[in-house]
């Protein structure tokens, strides 16, 4: 406890003199201390207590003389990765001297500056703009020959290898279309994977960035800009608050009214199905997502106040200066352990961020080099990111880390929402929706322990009457039915990639009892064994009886039997499938996207070749027209 809180100075020059061996009693020992820095101040229940006054000011120098160049940061962001990329380049842009500011790419149509430099970060959706950018991108595309000439820009793109075809799209139509009409590139372009080294691709480009800045526009920047400055205040009180998030997201509360298993005796898994009452002026439609804010496990949040000494019961205001902390509370009183349970990601692979400040804090050497090594590519790869170590198991595993709270709280990323396909119709129930949820719980891939998946656990522990944070989110991709319901359909969905579809059989079953024709349907169902795991079996199997689908199902797990994927039974229907997309059929793919739908579509594109007798490039091409022809939609995730 001693050590913890304060620095021990050797004023003396000391000699180690043994007075007594028994027990190492040194002889005439003395040492001065003083008060640790960096550490939030404890406070008496109901007292404030003020940090020292150094504190607030101590980023200051860190700032270069303002040279007052403006920079506008712009983004195209669905679910938050781009957006929190461009306000940390604004961010730290000011402690460059820029005066910088951020906006959503739609928020800037005509209206780009020709003064100072205009910096893009942009994700795609399946190859299309982000909600938020769909109108910056029409504009540029017809804009005249030199409507940017004057504009100073880069661009930095965030997609995922796995989709080949569209990868980078929007990026890099940003960066020709600017270029092509007049604007001057200041970097060049930056691409970043979710499916590879993300973290260090975005860092890499902005530590260009900078360089290329101050050549190109003749600037002189901070040199130490690169080390990690702590730019959140911390100060201990009595009060109460609430996570800024519900506003952030438009989130309500709502309550739960079921959440029952899906799987059967004898699967070592679980998928729940949860039924949830919507507020009052919440409605969606089938292929909408549910947005859920889930809380992290108590085990989780009492393992970061054991690791600093705390109870949870403290309360505390924070007050941030720099760096962006949009999802903390922020100048007002909240609860320790709420703020951890509901805030920020615990869990999260460390970044190498976190691991630079948690070597530069910890004092024992040969752990200090331990910590330096794991900034290595390939071993931060294998050994952090490939494993899933968090900060807080760093934390935990280097006791002579003396990382200050207040900086181990700022290096926390936002707690982020979780988007679930929701698996219901409301022409069904249209004051209710459900949705399915693959329960995420397996041994740790680091080796210690059980991984335990944050939002899936926390819905899986929901009871009837629970409230929940949710919100409804149309997805970009287009994954709603055909406007005719006699148009035919194919609906690929293993697993919890059902979910929408049955939401989409129960909306085909109203409008068949309402007389309307419906068009033929196929749906591709995998799951490992049809007694454990087979999803909403009874009501699959009904619907077929109805003539509202025909189920094509396939198996992995069978003892005795070959493992089965979609992909399989898809092949095997190569000339069923094909003319039914020529003859304007459409095409949904739902689930996991790091597998199973690019072989998907692998098979699609074989089917084509070998049916029609057509070339790889044109299936290429084929498959490229479905998807700009509204025929062909995506609702995939991939493990990151």
């Amino acid at each position: 406890m001693v050590l913890k809180h304060f620095d021990f100075i050797d004023h003396t020059n000391y000699q180690l003199k043994v007075k007594e061996t028994l027990t190492l009693k040194p002889d005439h020992l003395i040492i001065r201390v003083r008060p640790r820095g960096g550490q939030p101040v404890m406070a008496i229940p109901g007292l404030t207590v003020q940090e020292p006054a150094t504190a607030v000011k101590k980023n200051e120098q860190d700032v270069v003389d303002a040279h007052d160049t403006p920079m506008l940061v712009l983004y195209g962001s669905n679910l938050g990765t781009a957006e929190g990329i461009a306000r940390e380049i604004a961010d730290t842009a000011r402690h460059q001297g820029f005066r910088s500011e951020v906006a959503a790419l739609d928020d800037r149509v005509g209206n780009l500056p020709k003064e100072g430099a205009v910096i893009i970060v942009s994700a795609s959706y399946n190859g299309q703009p982000p909600s938020n950018a769909k109108k910056f991108i029409e504009w540029i595309e017809q804009a005249d020959a030199d409507e940017f000439k004057g504009v100073n820009y880069t661009v930095l793109g965030c997609g995922d290898h796995n989709w080949t075809s569209t990868y980078q799209r929007i990026p890099r139509l940003i960066d020709e279309q600017l270029c092509s009409r007049g604007a001057k590139r200041l970097s060049s372009l930056g691409e970043s994977d979710a499916s590879g080294d993300f973290e260090k691709q975005v860092e890499d480009w902005t530590e260009q960035l900078w360089p290329d800045l101050a050549r190109t526009l003749e600037l002189k920047l901070n040199t130490d800009s690169k080390s990690e400055r702590s730019s959140l205040s911390v100060q201990f009180v009595s009060g109460m608050a609430v996570t800024p998030l519900v506003e952030t997201y438009d989130a309500h509360a709502a309550a739960v009214l079921e959440n029952r298993e899906l799987h059967d005796a004898g699967s070592e898994r679980s998928t729940r199905h949860l039924e949830i009452k919507l507020p009052e002026g919440i409605a969606y439609k089938e292929g909408d997502h549910l947005g859920i804010l889930p809380q992290n496990p108590p085990e989780l949040v009492e393992r970061v106040l054991r690791r600093y000494g705390f109870t949870g019961a403290e309360h505390l205001v924070l007050d941030a200066s720099g760096r962006s902390a949009a999802h903390l509370p922020l100048q007002q009183p909240v609860n320790l352990y709420d703020l951890l349970r509901h805030s920020v990601e615990l869990q999260e692979a460390a970044t190498r961020a976190q691991l630079r400040e948690l070597a530069a804090h910890t004092v024992c050497p040969p752990h200090k080099k331990e910590l330096e090594a794991l900034l290595d590519e390939s071993l931060y790869m294998k050994e952090v990111r490939g494993k899933r170590v968090s900060m807080l198991d760093y934390l935990e595993k280097y006791e002579a880390c003396e990382l200050p709270f207040d900086r181990f709280l700022e290096l926390l990323p936002s707690l982020k929402a979780r988007y679930y396909s929701i698996s219901s119709s409301p022409r069904v129930q249209a004051a209710q929706a459900s949705i399915t949820v693959s329960v995420v719980e397996a041994p740790a891939w680091s080796g210690q322990g059980v991984y335990k998946g944050i939002a899936s656990n926390y819905l899986a522990g929901l009871k009837p009457g629970d409230e929940v944070v949710m919100f409804v989110r149309t997805p970009e991709s287009g994954f709603q039915l055909p406007e005719r319901p006699e148009v035919p359909v194919i609906m690929v969905g293993p697993g919890t990639g059902v979910a929408p579809f049955r939401g989409f059989l129960q909306a085909r079953h109203v409008m068949k009892q309402q007389g309307e024709q419906v068009g033929e349907a196929h749906l591709y169902f995998g799951c490992r064994n049809p007694e454990q795991d087979y999803l909403y079996k009874n009501e699959l199997e009904t619907a077929q009886q109805e003539g509202l689908v025909q189920l094509h199902t396939a198996f992995s797990r069978i003892q005795g039997e070959a493992k089965c994927y979609v992909q399989h039974r898809m092949k095997e229907d190569a000339h069923l499938l094909i003319p039914l997309l020529e003859n304007g059929a459409h095409l949904y793919i739902c689930g996991d996207g790091s597998k199973m739908a690019p072989d998907v579509e692998a098979t699609l594109k074989q089917a084509y070749v070998d049916i029609l007798d057509k070339t790889e490039q044109e299936a290429e091409t084929w498959l490229n027209q479905l998807e700009e022809q509204g025929r062909y939609a995506k609702d995939v995730w991939t493990g990151i």
